[in-house]
């Protein structure tokens, strides 16, 4: 098969740079960077200038690679076999191509496992755009994301699994603090556009949005904020940690019907309980109250008690907000 047409000895000598194999394979540069890091797929030379280069057994295994995962394979169960697995792999996916093609499809054409495989593929560009500190590359993959999703998916599919794994690297210690705030910097800028997309007429609904105070990590709440906007609703964004009695003020005086709460880091704060008692206790059951985030889980029990509800994702507060706007959610009962 064609696919499987290689030379028998493919040479191991460095010599190609990665925009030529980027043309040989049909990958993008930042994507081939991406698998080098996350996955260590393969293991470039460096030339005196310090240009990656590449051999012809790094493109096979590039090129084997692609076709396994446009097979439905997942990178990271192939990244790590040698070039005769992947050969094999591939031979064995190959033929039941006949029968993929004769399977039904769905409807719209779309792919689910496909998709989701584009979304990580893109995370992973992400993820080496901030690791290499390449601040147009990333705003580059920002716009290509909402280029391609929604912004409900981009939101959900890519930009929140992006967040989880950036926090989670850089209290691992891979990334350091300075690349946490480049992308944050960035993604406050491109996030806090989206609520002036939006031809607001001012009956719109409004909903307050920001984290308690102590918690200093915005980018949850900036994503609710660009949700919302394109669901109907007026965000009235407040930044990062503010105290229960401002926020308290704010929905009152604007006549919000809604509060949403981000709550990421640090999970232990002992000031999260008091400030979530204190709000509860300043609200008289005319607006409802959000939490979600990272830190959430250790606080179920007292969120349940004072009565605020705790979407487990962007998916299910748009849900709520949507039956608290047609009047069909009991507001909290604090």
């Amino acid at each position: 098969m064609a696919v499987l047409e290689t030379i028998s000895s493919i040479g191991s000598e460095p010599k190609h740079p990665i925009r030529l194999v980027a043309h040989r394979t049909g990958l993008t540069v930042d994507l081939i960077r991406a698998w080098e890091k996350r996955y260590q797929v393969v293991d470039p030379a460096r030339s005196d200038t310090k240009r990656r280069l590449y051999s012809d057994h790094d493109i096979e295994r590039l090129r084997l690679i692609r076709i396994a995962k446009q097979a439905g394979r997942r990178l990271a169960d192939i990244a790590s076999l040698s070039l005769e697995d992947l050969r094999d792999v591939v031979s064995e996916d190959t033929q039941y191509s006949d029968r993929l093609e004769s399977a039904p499809v769905y409807p719209t054409g779309w792919n689910p496992e496909g998709a989701r495989e584009a979304e990580q593929d893109l995370v992973d560009a992400m993820m080496h755009a901030v690791a290499s500190m390449d601040q147009h590359a990333f705003d580059q993959l920002l716009q290509e994301g909402l280029v391609n999703q929604s912004v409900p998916v981009f939101l959900q599919q890519t930009l929140a699994p992006f967040l989880r794994e950036l926090g989670e690297s850089t209290r691992r210690g891979e990334l350091r603090i300075a690349h946490e705030h480049l992308a944050t910097a960035h993604l406050r800028t491109f996030l806090g556009a989206f609520r002036f997309r939006e031809n607001f007429t001012g009956h719109e609904p409004k909903i307050v949005i920001t984290t308690p105070t102590g918690q200093l990590h915005e980018l949850g709440a900036l994503m609710v904020a660009a949700l919302v906007s394109v669901d109907g609703w007026q965000p009235l964004y407040l930044g990062p940690s503010t105290p229960a009695d401002e926020i308290a003020a704010c929905a009152k005086q604007s006549g919000a019907k809604a509060i949403s709460l981000s709550l990421t880091y640090p999970a232990d704060d002992p000031r999260i309980p008091t400030e979530l008692t204190r709000l509860a206790q300043q609200l008289d059951g005319s607006v409802s109250v959000f939490v979600g985030g990272q830190a959430l889980h250790p606080h179920l029990e007292l969120i349940e008690r004072l009565g605020i509800e705790a979407p487990t994702s962007l998916d299910e507060l748009r849900l709520a907000l949507q039956e608290l706007r047609a009047g069909r959610l009991t507001r909290n009962a604090v």
